[in-house]
């Protein structure tokens, strides 16, 4: 069912609810006031034939004669009199009404004190007493409310056309109200049928109204917006990726042509053959990064996570470093170690946190005027922090912006370069995943400083934002 129709019927069944418990309320208190009216008219009835009993020298037939003159409106009435005293009865009916009799019950609640009222058949009825020095009375009267039933019946055929008349207008304002309710979601559901990856900046009209239907487009917004830079990051990627493989393979494809062509000597063919070693060393590193980068793409799902202890993962990257590169030197502090040794772990994959560190280190020897690096090992309450300081020509803001984005590198450092410029967008990915972040630091002439904050374990599910406040504590 659409959901128009749901909130049409519900919004119907909730007022009209609400409507006929207001329909039901009215015609009660109607009928109890009704009533109760009626019966102070039989009670009065029954008073003034009291008062008339009283009179001296009163007869039957006077007081019939008396009765049926009088103005009182009753319809189908019986009244009777029965005096205790003289033992005589005082009787009328209107015509065609038959006589009411005086029974034991009607008796004993009557001389109760106080007026007793009950039904005889159709018609209501009060009974009472009235006692003195010389009289003693039992007076019953009976008649039929004929004008409160024609009016109740009345009133019951107003409330059934009112609640009629009501239902359509509920159904059709409800109807109204759920289209006028939905036409905006409608508007949202045909606009985002129509973003699709060749349209991805199409967006929802947000409005000025403040309210639910306002959120939810700037909800879908933002993560259209944040599934946007997803795609161009993507676009970007394959187009770089595709650029950075056409090329080792473009250049292995042309030796091998030109080497073919013609018989050459052994130096000719060792020379093509060391520039195709070449290429395909590179070719291995870019195709071993881009298997790294898609194995921390995503969360920490499916990869082995142990505790590591940061300060031994550390002292094995000057050995490593000056393997790859005898001219490397990576000098190691450490500031005041914590008593507790436990400080010292953090919950994670180590091949990969080593890796993200490593690839940070060699950056920095690679940019230093002396090769030479420092990898600094400081600690928070909450985090530990590791700084990586290098003596190059530092970062301009405009690179300082894109370092961390796939095959990214500067123009101003092509001497530099011999990568595929995925190791720090590479150390960016394990960092997060490892609920870390990395800030950079630089000035032109000065150097460079990363510095990394890995959440101590157990403390990897707090808020990564509370790290942006930890450089003020250095």
């Amino acid at each position: 069912m659409q959901i128009k129709y749901r909130i049409t019927i519900v919004f119907s069944v909730i007022v009209t609810v609400i409507l006929l418990l207001f329909c039901i309320t009215l015609y009660f208190f109607s009928y109890k006031d009704r009533t109760t009216r009626f019966k102070e008219r039989l009670e009065n009835q029954a008073n003034s034939t009291i008062e008339l009993v009283k009179s001296p020298g009163l007869t039957t037939q006077l007081f019939y004669s008396v009765t049926k003159n009088s103005p009182v409106t009753l319809k189908d009435r019986s009244i009777l009199v029965y005096d205790y005293v003289s033992n005589k009865n005082y009787r009328y009916n209107d015509k065609g009404v038959a006589s009411v009799v005086l029974g034991d019950m009607i008796v004993q609640k009557a001389a109760q004190g106080r007026p007793y009222f009950f039904k005889l058949g159709e018609r209501e009825a009060v009974a009472l007493e009235y006692k003195d020095n010389s009289h003693d009375y039992i007076v019953l009267v009976a008649a039929i409310d004929a004008e409160s039933l024609e009016w109740f019946g009345r009133l019951r055929i107003i409330m059934l056309l009112c609640l009629l008349a009501g239902l359509l207008i509920i159904l059709s304002t409800g109807y109204i109200f759920s289209i006028s309710l939905v036409s905006a979601i409608s508007e949202f559901t045909q606009k985002i049928q129509h973003i699709s990856s060749e349209r991805f900046s199409l967006r929802l009209e947000t409005g000025k109204g403040k309210d639910e239907l306002q959120k939810l487009a700037i909800t879908i917004n933002d993560l259209l917006d944040r599934l946007q830079a997803s795609f161009n990051l993507q676009r970007r990627f394959i187009d770089n990726a595709s650029h950075e493989l056409s090329t080792p393979l473009a250049s292995i494809a042309s030796q091998m042509d030109v080497a073919l062509q013609k018989e050459r000597s052994s130096e000719d063919y060792k020379k093509a053959l060391l520039s195709i070693n070449d290429d395909v060393r590179r070719l291995s590193l870019l195709v071993r990064s881009l298997l790294e980068i898609a194995k921390v793409s995503g969360s920490m799902g499916g990869t082995e996570l142990t505790s590591v202890r940061v300060d031994e993962l550390l002292m094995r990257i000057p050995s490593e470093l000056n393997k790859i590169n005898a001219s490397y030197e990576v000098k190691m502090e450490f500031e005041e170690l914590p008593d507790d040794e436990s400080t010292l772990i953090i919950y994670g994959n180590e091949h990969l946190l080593y890796s993200a560190i490593k690839n940070i280190v060699h950056n920095a020897c690679k940019f230093s005027e002396d090769s030479s690096a420092s990898l600094i090992l400081g600690f928070t309450e909450k985090y530990i922090v590791i700084r990586v300081v290098d003596k190059g020509p530092g970062i301009d803001d405009h690179d300082l912006k894109n370092i961390f984005q796939p095959f990214y590198r500067s123009n101003r450092h092509e001497s530099y370069i011999s990568g595929a410029g995925l190791g720090l967008s590479l150390a960016h990915r394990i960092i997060g995943l490892h609920r870390g972040h990395i800030e950079v630091e630089s000035e032109i002439g000065e150097g460079t400083t990363f510095i990394i904050y890995l959440p101590i374990e157990g403390l990897q599910d707090e808020e990564t934002n509370e790290i942006k406040g930890l450089k003020q504590t250095k």
